[in-house]
Order: C-alpha cells, then sequence, then structure tokens
C-alpha cells in the first residue's frame, strides 16, 4: 500500500506543459508558463517566472514604486500611509464592495486572492481598504512614486510620501484633469477632478463631527452652499470646511481645514412642503493660522457664471458630493462621487406632473434622460458645474427634489446667477471672485 501511494506521488509531481497536456491557455500572465500534472490534466496552473508570483503570476515582486497613477501597478506593498494592514481583496467583508477579487475583471484589475494595494478606479495613486474601528474605509497606501513625484506631485522622502507640492496658482474653473462630460453612473472620482469642491462638517459636544454639506470654493476665502444645511444650526463656530478631500471619514494627502470665520445665512430663505426659495448660504474661511485656501491641483476656485449667461438647456453638467446613492440608504458613501446631469428647461420643469409652480426663476432643474442617476441626500449645497462660454462655471447650488433619481422629477438647484449682487454686496471687495 506504502509503495502504490508513493507511486501515485509521483505521478502526480510530474508535470508537462501546456502542448502536451492540450492546454492552450490557463490565464498566466508575464511570460507564465500553463502547466498541468501528467495524469491528471484537467488541473492546470501557472508556473511563474523569476520575480512573478501569484495565481496567474499577475503579482510583480520587482516593482517597489507605481507609475503615473498606479493603474498599472502590482507590486506588494499591503498597508496604508499610516501603517495599517490592507484587507485582503477576496474577504467576505469587502466582496460588499465595488472592487473585489470575485469581479468578472479582477484579474485585469490587479485584484485577487491577496491584499496589496491597487488602483483599480484610476484614482490619483494605489489604494487599499483598511478596517477601523467598525468601519471599513479606503485608503491610500504607502507606495512611492517611481519618478520621484506623483503626476506633478512631490518627491518621496523615505519618511512622508509627498513634501512641499510645487507652486500652483488659483485660476477659477481649471482642473488637474481634463473635464469629462460623459455620464459616469455616480461613479468615485478624484478630488482634483472637482477641486473647488468642499465637504463641510459640524462638531458635536464631545469632540465627535458629522458631514452636514458640500460647498464650492469661489474665492480663495469664500465657499458658497445651500442656506437649508444651517438653518437648525447657525452658529458658526459649529462648522469645519475641508478642502482637496475626497473621502469623508479620513485624511486626504493636501487637505485644507478650516474654520468659519463667517457664516451668511440668505434673509430671505423659506422652506415649504418641498420647496427652498433662496436656497444660498456663504461661509467666510480661514485656518486655525488665519489663512485663506491655497491653490493645488485638489484645491481650486470655480469660476462664477456670467449675468443672466447660464448654460444652454439640454447641456451636460457635473454634480459632486458624498450623497447617498439611494435615499433608503443609511450610511453616506465613503468616497467621493460624480455624476452628469443634463439641463432641463424651466418650462418643462413647470409642468403639473413635474414640480408645477414650486420651481421658480431663480431654480434650475437638472436629471439623467434615462433616470439612472441624480443628487440625492447628501449632497446638498454641493456644485452644480456647467461649461459656459468655454469655462466651467457654478451654475447650480444643490438645493432639493423629491426622492432620488424618481421619473419626472429632477434636482432642483439654486441658480447662482440670479444670486451674483447678493454674493458681491457680502463678499465685498475681496479679490478672488471670478466670472
Amino acid at each position: 500500500m506504502r509503495v502504490l501511494r508513493a507511486c501515485l506521488l509521483l505521478c502526480v509531481l510530474v508535470v508537462s506543459d501546456s502542448k502536451v497536456s492540450g492546454f492552450s491557455n490557463c490565464g498566466c500572465l508575464n511570460g507564465g508558463k500553463c502547466v498541468s500534472y501528467k495524469y491528471f490534466s484537467n488541473i492546470q496552473r501557472c508556473s511563474c517566472p523569476k520575480k512573478f508570483q501569484g495565481e496567474h503570476c499577475e503579482i510583480d515582486t520587482s516593482q517597489t514604486c507605481f507609475e503615473g497613477n498606479g493603474h498599472s501597478y502590482r507590486g506588494k506593498a499591503n498597508t496604508n500611509t499610516g501603517g495599517r494592514p490592507c484587507l485582503p481583496w477576496n474577504s467576505a467583508t469587502v466582496l460588499l464592495n465595488t472592487y473585489h477579487a470575485h469581479r468578472p475583471d479582477a484579474l485585469q484589475l490587479g485584484l485577487g486572492k491577496h491584499n496589496y494595494c491597487r488602483n483599480p478606479d484610476n484614482q490619483r495613486r494605489p489604494w487599499c481598504y483598511v478596517q477601523v474601528g467598525l468601519k471599513q474605509l479606503v485608503q491610500e497606501c504607502m507606495v512611492p512614486n517611481c519618478s520621484g513625484g506623483e503626476s506633478h506631485r512631490p518627491a518621496y522622502d523615505g519618511k512622508n510620501p509627498f513634501s512641499t507640492p510645487e507652486k500652483v496658482e488659483f485660476q477659477c474653473g481649471q482642473k488637474a484633469l481634463r473635464p469629462r462630460f460623459k455620464i459616469v453612473g455616480g461613479k468615485s472620482t478624484t478630488i482634483e477632478n472637482q477641486p473647488w469642491f468642499a465637504a463641510i462638517y459640524r462638531r458635536h459636544r464631545g469632540g465627535s463631527v458629522t458631514y452636514v454639506c458640500g460647498g464650492s470654493l469661489i474665492s480663495p476665502c469664500w465657499v458658497v452652499s445651500a442656506t437649508h444645511c444651517f438653518i437648525n444650526y447657525q452658529q458658526k463656530e459649529d462648522y469645519i470646511v475641508y478642502l482637496g478631500r475626497q473621502t469623508l471619514h479620513s485624511s486626504t494627502h493636501g487637505e485644507m481645514k478650516f474654520e468659519v470665520e463667517k457664516l451668511i445665512l440668505h434673509e430671505d430663505y423659506s422652506a415649504d412642503s418641498l420647496a427652498h426659495h433662496n436656497d444660498i448660504a456663504l461661509l467666510k474661511i480661514r485656518t486655525d493660522k488665519g489663512q485663506c485656501a491655497q491653490p493645488s491641483r485638489s484645491i481650486q476656485t470655480i469660476c462664477l457664471p456670467p449675468v443672466n449667461g447660464d448654460a444652454h438647456f439640454g447641456a451636460s453638467c457635473e454634480i459632486v458630493g458624498f450623497g447617498k446613492e439611494d435615499p433608503s440608504d443609511y450610511l453616506y458613501p465613503e468616497q467621493l462621487k460624480m455624476t452628469v446631469v443634463k439641463l432641463v428647461s424651466h418650462r418643462e420643469c413647470q409642468q403639473p406632473h413635474y414640480y408645477g409652480s414650486e420651481v421658480t426663476t431663480k431654480m434650475l432643474c437638472a436629471a439623467d434622460p434615462q433616470w439612472k442617476t441624480d443628487s440625492c441626500q447628501g449632497d446638498s449645497g454641493g456644485p452644480l458645474v456647467c461649461s459656459t462660454q468655454g469655462r466651467l462655471t457654478l451654475t447650480g447650488i444643490v438645493s432639493w427634489g423629491r426622492e432620488c433619481a424618481m421619473k419626472d422629477k429632477p434636482g432642483v438647484y439654486t441658480r447662482v446667477s440670479h444670486f451674483l449682487t447678493w454674493i458681491h454686496t457680502h463678499v465685498g471687495g475681496e479679490n478672488g471672485l471670478a466670472h
């Protein structure tokens, strides 16, 4: 019996290449060789060349840094910038997220039975899921850029993955990434895609903070948002503002934190059972050292629209925020999301099966023609950005609507062009407002 077992073991250990076994390919990458067991030819595996590992030879052990934004990074870095270990892409909890090892395209994205940092959705650098208490967060990884920078970002110094960024000036409506006016279905985005986005939080007794609303940076010292976000808690000391942040509960490199020096709510704001009228607010921001915002690839102002010069109806516009993907969701998403909607004419939006007379000329309507994507709870105060006369402008402020992506119920936005005088009156002679 022992002799028979030994013979069987030897037979199993003898392998042949794919040509002998009759198989032409079993998904091996990077020059890996598809092999099968001689007497069990239906069992295949990849024999990987030196420096490659993994079920499909997809892990490159020689990659100690990443190129560009790291979308093609296949190295073995597996901690966030604070040293916390990454969760395996095939773990049960990660399977609840968008990116995991069981996606049909997981192999192409570098996801598998490992916990190595990857960038499957073209964020600004490799990232991973990290467990922090009861929360599972998306966090950037501790891995340097091969060029010593990060898409024109600071060089790696061996201690901190970044150093002082290159000098950038405020140029309203300018992105580090080129505008992309196409439907993205509420997909995660990078803050460089919406560098004027402001995340506004409210402090609570005991030191905790909760996310309240979005906003838009219109000058180095001023953020515009929606009055309804602050109507129940009007003390400026209650709020803090982040610029350059793309994750809800964790810091983003290069972000800036601000106190609210002034909180100005529109004096004629009112609300009925559905609509919010004159729904606009201004926040004057300062750091604890008295500074206004400093420009960078992830912090930039957005242009104000020309007087009565809104984008034409039917134009594609971007919305961004941490809003819920469904009104029934209990939690806001951790990652900043962006989608694209089209402006709906005022006449159409006033149709009885839309909103009727609830919509005034101080408002704009916008929706996805297929009613599949929209602003939602948590997006309030954030920007509706359209291309106007060749520039990206703050055309609207997320204000109200019925449900989210509900047929014949578009999102309704404060029409910024109708409030330019109000904005200039309160901002005064301060520089930085651009049209």
